[in-house]
């Protein structure tokens, strides 16, 4: 820097005006202006951070190793990939494993049911250094590295070796269903490689028994497809059941993938109901979401013709006293769109909760975006970590004004500019607790995947918590465990209510014949969570009243299934070198503190002031 240049010649130059010209010391007194100037200049670069550019491989590396699942899936580098994360960091390096989460890498094999970079990187970032990212180079959150994040860092792709396989990526079937009912199952079938045959069989069973084989085309490689198969009313008797969906190929490479459960329960009155009238997008995808989040039966109802309903699962008619019987039965009702209780159908006056997202001509059309911060609510502490940046724009808003009663969860505002309008409107009141959703299209944070999608779970999860903490779920459990979790992802475990317990609560763990014992401690949003192996565990709490249910860890994970190579682009990514600021190194510390304390000595000694 010139002016940093020109400072340091001022400073020398007054220190000899004082020393040489002023006091007249001599040769003495040159070295004393010599001293005064070597301070002055180390304190104005202390002063500025001056920064110099270092060489990346002094310093002892860090070494990023992927440990997700589909490194240890066919086709994957595992030992590849642990030998060079071990040779890159030598004797002074350090590795570190990543999946959900950064840890120590001690050996073994990768078993991480998720492929996160962001946190990895943050903590390498934290030790400074030299970094290289091992791995596959299918992480899921590839495309989303900040860039502050990639200086420095050097990735190593072991891209996976592409294999014969065909997967189950997706499964689809409810979650309850009456003992008249037939269930349909929704398979999306996913292939890879150049596999021997163009068919498969699938099969559904519980246990040992087969209760439906059919042979499906499978879609050519690499490709995708949906394949549908239906039990009929009476395969299953009443009760809870574990369907193991299977598809059966030749020359199939990984065989993790191939398997997918589901719990199905037969019979049960469901805790939730959705009605529909009449049907729409929004309709359609809440039913589905409400399936996957919701620990509780799920029942879905619409009209598609006054007086006319269908089952939203399987498409059958349904008459209108059946869903009658099934609005009265249930703890929750959620209602979409203008029905008031037409068509023959009454809803029960002793409901103690409801979500209305209502349908009206006077709504105001436009991208209306979730405002943050989020208000403060019943709801505020579930809400407050959605990335609510990355939802798209709902189409309309009704101009719904909240009861003096009520709260807003959450508000929009129109264009990102401008007043606020309630998006989620709440209310308690004479126990009877309501949601409103004032917005038209909601269904497109699901419709985009990702963050948006993640956002619409976490809004209806929270809704249907609060509106069931006060219904008859919440009077026989507090607690409710997510029933289905794929291998290597903690299963999550959700107090209901808003008194979180602050000590640990035990949970009993029953699978096959073992029976083991655990403490979960929930965090101030009511989540807890737990690792577990693939199988079927019942759990209890025997602290808390009526608390209970079913976990089921497959063998499957979608890191079994191949992805795209996601490995961040930067400009940065090739860094060998890094800048050091001057406050990063000791001697410049010590260099002004010790010119500073021979000058003041020196002085003393020549009787100066």
């Amino acid at each position: 820097m010139l002016w940093l240049t020109l400072a340091v010649l001022a400073a020398a130059a007054g220190a000899a005006f004082v020393y040489l010209g002023r006091e007249r010391l001599g040769v003495s007194g040159a070295g004393l202006a010599l001293l005064r100037t070597l301070a002055l200049a180390a304190l104005l670069v202390l002063l500025v951070n001056a920064a110099r550019e270092r060489r990346a491989g002094r310093e002892p590396a860090t070494v990023l190793l992927d440990a997700s699942l589909s490194l240890a899936a066919a086709g994957g580098q595992w030992s590849a990939a642990a030998d060079t994360a071990r040779r890159l960091a030598g004797e002074r390096g350090t590795v570190l494993r990543f999946g959900s989460e950064p840890g120590a890498y001690v050996g073994g094999e990768p078993d991480a049911g998720r492929s996160l970079a962001v946190p990895a990187l943050r903590a390498a970032a934290a030790r400074g250094g030299p970094v290289y990212l091992v791995t596959d180079g299918e992480l899921e959150d590839g495309g989303t590295v900040p860039e502050a994040l990639l200086a420095g860092v050097t990735p190593i792709v072991l891209p996976r070796e592409t294999v014969p396989d065909a997967a189950i990526r997706d499964l689809g079937l409810p979650r309850t269903i009456s003992a008249d009912d037939s269930l349909e199952i929704r398979v999306e079938i996913v292939t890879r490689g150049a596999l021997p045959d163009s068919t498969a069989v699938l099969e559904v069973a519980v246990g040992n028994r087969v209760l439906v084989r059919r042979p499906v085309p499978l879609p050519p490689p690499p490709g995708a497809g949906h394949r549908t198969v239906a039990l009929p009313p009476g395969t299953l008797p009443p009760g809870t059941h574990v369907l193991d969906v299977r598809l059966v190929t030749s020359g199939d490479r990984e065989p993790r993938d191939d398997v997918r459960r589901r719990p199905v329960t037969v019979g049960a009155v469901p805790d939730v109901v959705l009605v529909a009238s009449p049907p729409g997008w929004e309709s359609r995808f809440l039913a589905r979401e409400l399936a996957d989040v919701t620990g509780s039966g799920v029942r879905a109802f619409a009209e598609i013709v006054p007086g006319r309903w269908v089952d939203m699962r399987s498409g059958r008619a349904v008459p209108a006293d059946r869903v009658t019987e099934a609005v009265r039965g249930t703890a929750l009702v959620i209602r979409i769109g203008g029905h008031t209780g037409g068509g023959g159908l009454s809803i029960a006056r002793t409901l103690r909760a409801m979500w209305i997202w209502p349908a009206g001509a006077d709504a105001l059309a436009g991208d209306w975006y979730p405002a943050t911060p989020v208000p403060a609510s019943p709801l505020a502490g579930r809400l407050s970590g959605v990335e609510w940046d990355s939802v798209p724009p709902v189409a309309a808003m009704l101009p719904l004004a909240p009861a003096p009663d009520a709260w807003v969860a959450l508000s929009a505002r129109l264009g990102r500019r401008g007043a606020e309008r309630p998006l989620i409107l709440g209310r308690d009141s004479g126990g009877v607790r309501t949601l409103t959703t004032a917005g038209d299209g909601v269904w497109r944070w699901a419709l985009r995947g990702g963050a948006p999608r993640e956002a619409y779970r976490a809004l209806l999860a929270a809704g249907v918590d609060w509106l069931l903490a006060t219904g008859r779920a919440a009077s026989t459990a507090r607690m409710s465990a997510t029933e289905v979790v794929p291998r290597g992802v903690p299963a999550a475990f959700r107090w209901r209510g808003d008194s979180v317990p602050s000590t640990p609560v035990r949970v009993t763990l029953a699978a096959d014949d073992s029976t083991r014992s655990v403490e979960l401690s929930f965090d101030g949003r009511g989540d807890a969570r737990l690792l577990l192996e693939p199988g079927v565990y019942r759990w209890r709490a025997p602290e808390v009243a009526g608390a209970g249910g079913l976990v089921v860890v497959e063998e499957y994970s979608d890191e079994f299934v191949a992805r795209a190579v996601a490995v961040p682009a930067g400009i940065a990514w090739a860094g060998t070198r890094r800048l050091v600021g001057a406050r990063e190194t000791w001697w410049v510390f010590a260099l002004a503190l010790g010119a500073l304390l021979v000058e003041w000595a020196w002085r003393i000694r020549k009787g100066l002031p």
